[in-house]
Order: structure tokens, then sequence, then C-alpha cells
């Protein structure tokens, strides 16, 4: 099969073929038959010419640089008649959408490049596309020059199983002990990630029809599996399950009153509750202000949020045990960016006395510390901030909160071996929510559910009640108020409620929202040669040191 370059048709002067007039384009002499489109070949190597139109096309200009609609045309020599109606049937098809012509060539890389500006990637969340570019690089290192018309099910099963076996092989980065780092191999649960991302690549290409792929061969490519041991019983698995860790009511009551206890930071405490108490999110818990937390003079709700959740203001406003859920603070990028809550789902969430309570703990040192610099509380500021940032006036970072949970809880268990107790498993923050809904659960369930943002789902009762019918307009939160009020169990008369300028305390703060430490010990510091250098746990440790200690 030959591909002939399309020139313009010229007549030849004089000459007759089977009483037709011969017609010239290129090297080719041709004749016209019955079948449209399709030309005999006069002389030469015969055969016939097949005119091909895949339909109007986008491409570059090359002057421009704009996008423009091109014909997509050709002109092929086949030997036999079947051949060139077999191309102009499959050319007619390709240009009324019916089936994928693929292109003379396109990589891995680039068939990625193209996904990327997508409506399906451009309408993923922030969080959802930081994951998949990850995903894509290992891919896009994999399958280098390679076209995804010609992987096979089988290639796909060799990446995943490869990227199994990545830390193993000789060419992975050793650590000084020998180990290997834990970034040079995927777990057999990111793997399914993988799949996943994949599935979305091949469907792309399917519904695309330009890469010569028509069939998503992704779902029936395996996942490798992993042995496990259970006791010495060994199974194979290509999922292992995590089981997220809460705490029970007597760790989180220990933990609470540690907090209370030995904290100088009162936000500490704030942190802990909102997440295990008030069922908020990481995200959540950066993005609660005040005045969606406050039912006096702070309280700032807008109509649009409330419409948005479908909450009645009035009862709103009358139930002071009720906080606005309708802000998440995410990292995306290199900037901390506020968006709606997850799932874009604006909720109302209970506030427990004991909740209340904890906060305006937190505020009576906020506010103290706001008479020492001068400002004076907004209902547009966070419910929680760190006591540093209140000193500094210095805004939240999303990224420390996970950090300053942990650090916490590294604190509190060197309290408890101190004490001789056994100390609490560490947990992630987000297990703090879970805490939240395990110690809900003998709670009637839709109402924990409305006050987690969840959808509502009753046993036995998924019908057109419930779905459609069933509204949060005025949030019941009765049930959860009385659990945690009754259950949770703080000692206020132990509270550590040290002020900020205390007389004879080494670390002050001054008008000017300065920190200043004391004379006597910027003199041991020099001699001991410690650095002025402080990290925010130190300076929290020197607010409670006394000069003459």
């Amino acid at each position: 099969m030959a591909l002939a370059k399309l020139m313009n048709t010229v007549q030849t002067e004089d000459n007759m073929v089977k009483g037709q007039n011969v017609r010239q384009t290129g090297k080719y002499s041709y004749i016209d038959t019955k079948h449209e489109g399709i030309k005999e070949v006069v002389g030469g190597l015969g055969g016939f010419l097949v005119f091909l139109d895949y339909g109007r096309k986008q491409k570059i200009n090359k002057k421009t640089g704009k996008l423009e609609y091109k014909q997509d045309k050709s002109l092929k020599r086949v030997d036999t008649l079947k051949e060139a109606k077999a191309l102009r049937r499959q050319a007619e098809e390709v240009r009324l959408g019916t089936v994928a012509k693929a292109p003379s060539k396109v990589y891995f890389d680039r068939m990625v490049e193209d996904y990327m500006q997508s409506a399906e990637w451009k309408d993923s969340t922030q969080s959802a596309k930081d994951h998949h570019k990850n995903y894509f690089r290992h891919m896009c290192d994999y399958f280098v020059n390679r076209q995804p018309k010609d992987i096979t099910k089988l290639d796909i099963e060799d990446y995943f199983q490869w990227q199994l076996e990545r830390g193993s092989r000789s060419t992975a980065k050793k650590n000084k002990d020998g180990s290997v780092s834990k970034k040079e191999g995927i777990s057999v649960n990111t793997l399914g990630k993988h799949k996943c991302a994949l599935k979305k690549l091949w469907q792309f290409m399917v519904d695309s029809k330009k890469y010569g792929v028509t069939e998503n061969i992704v779902p029936s490519a395996r996942l490798p599996k992993v042995e496990v041991s259970i006791d010495g019983k060994k199974k194979k698995t290509s999922k292992i399950e995590y089981h997220p860790r809460s705490l029970t009511l007597d760790e989180l009551n220990y933990t609470l009153n540690d907090a209370l206890q030995n904290e100088f930071d009162r936000s500490v405490a704030v942190m802990i509750a909102l997440a295990s108490i008030g069922s908020l999110r990481h995200s959540e818990t950066l993005g609660l202000r005040l005045g969606k937390f406050m039912h006096d003079e702070y309280m700032a709700v807008t109509d649009a949020a409330l419409k948005e959740g479908g909450f009645d203001r009035r009862y709103y406003e009358e139930h002071d045990n009720l906080m606005l859920i309708d802000t998440a603070i995410v990292h995306i990028g290199s900037e901390d960016v506020e968006k709606l809550p997850k799932g874009d789902k604006v909720r109302i969430s209970a506030v427990p006395e004991c909740l209340k309570k904890i906060v305006e703990y937190a505020m009576e040192q906020r506010r103290e510390i706001y008479d020492i610099v001068g400002r004076t509380v907004d209902s547009g500021e966070n419910v929680y901030v760190p006591l540093i940032n209140i000193i500094d006036n210095r805004p939240l970072n999303s990224q420390k909160m996970g950090r300053k949970w942990k650090e916490y809880q590294v604190r509190r268990n060197k309290r408890m071996v101190k004490a001789g107790l056994e100390p609490i498993p560490l947990v992630r923050y987000h297990d703090l929510r879970h805490t939240h809904s395990n110690l809900s659960k003998y709670i009637i369930q839709w109402q924990v559910s409305y006050n987690m943002g969840h959808k509502v789902v009753v046993p036995d009762m998924d019908n057109t009640t419930t779905r459609e019918y069933w509204n949060d307009r005025c949030p019941e939160r009765g049930d959860i108020i009385e659990y945690f009020d009754t259950h949770i169990k703080i000692d206020w008369d132990k509270a550590l409620r040290q002020p900020i300028n205390r007389e004879g305390s080494v670390l002050k703060v001054n008008g000017s929202g300065h920190l200043v430490v004391s004379a006597a010990e910027k003199e041991r510091r020099k001699k001991k040669g410690r650095k002025f250098i402080f990290k925010e746990e130190e300076l929290e440790e020197l607010f409670l040191k006394q000069d003459n200690e």
C-alpha cells in the first residue's frame, strides 16, 4: 500500500481509456470508477487510488499558534478494489465518530498530557490531581517510548509487579544500615490506586477515539498478591485492610485532662476537642471561625451558607449548642486555600457544654495576650490558633497541625511512663474524628450522620422518604450533646491557668507583640554557650519557668 501526495488533478490531453479521459495526480494516472472516492490507476503498477476524508480536526496553525479546524484528508494506492472499499468504509466511520483512527505516533506521556487537558481532569479536586500526578510520573517512567495502543493487559500486570518489587532490586537506593527507603517500593494498596488511575486513562482513550485504543483493558488486569501472616497462619491478598484506631472513652478523657493540666498553649486542648467531641475533620478544624461557633455578639453566619445547607436561620440562632461547618482549609501547591468541606457539604454540628468550656478556656489566654498588645477579638478569627500565632499575629499553617498533634502525643506518653502508666498508642489526627463516631455509635444513626456530614442511610428504610424528603433544616443534636456532656469528665480544678506575664517568668510578651527573655536567662545561656533560637515547644516551657529556677 502506497501513500500518495495530494496534488492538483490534471486532465491528460488526447488520452482515453475505457472511453474515459485519463487524469493525473502526482505520479499516478487514473480513470473514474462507479465507486465514490475510488479511482482506477492506469499503467505502471495498476491498482486503485483511494481518496480518504476523516473529517474536520483541530490542528495548530504554525503561523498563528492557534487551534483551527482543518480537513484531515489523504490519498492511498492499494492493489485491489476490496482493499479500497475497506479503507473508504473505515474513513467514513472515523468521520462519523463511530470508530477510532489511530495516530501514527502518540507516546504514553503525550497521552497523559492530553488527559490533563480533559474536562474530567479539570473538574477533579486539587488533592486528587496532586495524587494522580504522582501516579502518572511512575507510569510515564515505566512506559517510556511506548504507544498506548501497543500496551497489553500483561504489560499492565508487569507494571504492577515491577512497582511492588522495586525495593528489592539491586538498583534500589540503600540506607546506611543497608535497608531500602520506603519510597523505593510501592505497597499493594497504593498499587490499587495506580490501577484506578490507569482505568481513567484507558477510558479517556476509548472515549477520545484518537489513540487506537478501543477497549478498556485495565479492569481485567490483576493486581499482584502479597503474603501476610496472622498468628502464623498465612494468606495472600491484593489489599491489606487498614483499621483506624480510635481512642476509647477513658483514653480520650485522659488525653483531654492531660492537655488541660500540662500544656501551657491552651490551643492544644481545642485542637483535640474539636475533632473528638465536635466531629471536625483536619481541614474543618483549621477553617472554623469564631463567628460560626459563637452565639453572642461575635456570631457571623451568612444567609448564603445556611441556604446552601438548607438550614433555618431562626432555629440556628436560638440554639447556642450548634456550630456551622462551612469552611475547610487545605494546602494546595504552596499555599493554604479555603474551600467548602469535603463533598462540598455545609453542615451543622453539635457543641456540647464540655466543648464550649474548652474553647472558652483557650479564649481566656487569647484575650490576655490581646490586652497586652492592644488587639481585640474578631468574629473572623479561627477558633483554633496556636499560642505563638496569637502572639505574632501570624496566620495558620495547615501543614503544622498534624505535627503538633503527634508531638503532643509524644509528650503525653512521656508523662504517662513517668507516672508508671501504659502509654496510649499514637493515632492520626483524623482518628479523633473516628473516636467521635465510635463513641456515638449507640446514638440514633441519622443524628450522627447529619452531625458528621455523611449521607444518611437508614437500614431497611432506603426509600423516597429517607432519600428525598428527610432534611436537616432544624438540626436535632440532643442525643449527641447529652452523651458527651455526660461522659466527658474534666477536672477543671487542676487546669493549668498560669498567666502569660507571670511575675519572675523568664519569658514575657511586650506591648509590641515581641517575646522578651529575662536578663537572668540570657546570662545563663551565655555561660552554657546555648543559642537564642527556640522551638515553639521550648518557648511554651519558658513561659512557665521562673528566673530563680
